[in-house]
Parts: C-alpha cells; structure tokens; sequence
C-alpha cells in the first residue's frame, strides 16, 4: 500500500468515527442538533477532504508526501508539477468538481467562514444548516464509492 493510500484510508476512517459519535449523541437528545452538527460537521468534511486530496496524490503516482494534501485537482497539478495530458481519473475529478453534485459541494471553499461563525452566535441554528447528518453520510459514501471504482480500475492496469 502506498504512504498516499495509508492517509487516504485512515481519513476515511477518521470520518466514519465522527459521524458514528454524531449519531450516538444525537440518539442520546442531550445535545441540540444544530450545536452536535456544529461541532462535528466541520471535522468530517475535513477528513472527506483530506481523503480526497490523498487520493489524488495516489492517482498522480506522487512520491513524497507534502505535508497537507492538495484541495483539488488544479492545486495538484501546481503543487506535483503534472504535465499535460493528465491520466483519465483526473481528468474525471476535475470534470467532477467543476459539475454541480456531491464533490463540488464537498469541497466548497470556507471563504465565508468567519461571518457564518459570528452569526452563529446569535443564531446557531442557522449556522449549523450547512451540514445534517444525511449530507455528511452522502458525501462519505460517495467519496469512497468513486475511491473504489478508480482504485479498481487501476489494478486492473
């Protein structure tokens, strides 16, 4: 297994931890929704990300390990120094996150972070709306669906 891989998995698995507490404390109700949603929803998109951005190191064949993993397909491309054509599973991933659906929505930038944070203050409700546990098990899924079909695809080179 490659060190790409070995990230890849073991954010995955962080991902799945978080949201297995999630639905532990939601079952439990001591906790409102919208402060759990909050407090977890922000970490597993993290891992998701950060599964994702292993991945694509994985996929470009990387040999070290950059200290962060790239956020998308063109901070791969600067950061490993890819040259044109790209392999057919980026190509892929860029046409994926450039499509409205579940990875563009994943990997979605934090630009309003800060506003949302101070309107959370008053309203957290309204703050914790980005996230609900059906969107975070979505984005898990999917993540490690296409993770699989690519992987597979790859051995079968």
């Amino acid at each position: 297994m490659s060190p790409a891989r070995g990230l890849v998995n073991q954010k995955l698995y962080h991902s799945a931890i978080l949201q297995r507490l999630l639905a532990a404390e939601l079952s439990r109700q001591e906790i409102p929704q919208a402060a759990l949603l909050e407090a977890v929803g922000e970490s597993v998109q993290g891992q998701l990300r950060d599964a994702y951005g292993w991945f694509m190191l994985e996929l470009a064949g990387a040999e070290a390990m950059p200290s962060r993993p790239p956020r998308d397909v063109s901070q791969l491309i600067e950061q490993q120094d890819l040259q044109m054509p790209l392999s057919g599973e980026l190509v892929e991933l860029l046409e994926l996150e450039q499509r409205v659906g579940w990875l563009a929505q994943l990997l979605a930038s934090e630009t309003s972070t800060l506003q949302r944070e101070i309107s959370s203050i008053d309203n957290l409700a309204s703050a914790a709306s980005r996230w609900t546990p059906e969107l975070l098990q979505l984005w898990h899924q999917e993540l490690t669906e296409l993770i699989d079909r690519m992987s597979h695809s790859l051995e079968e080179w």
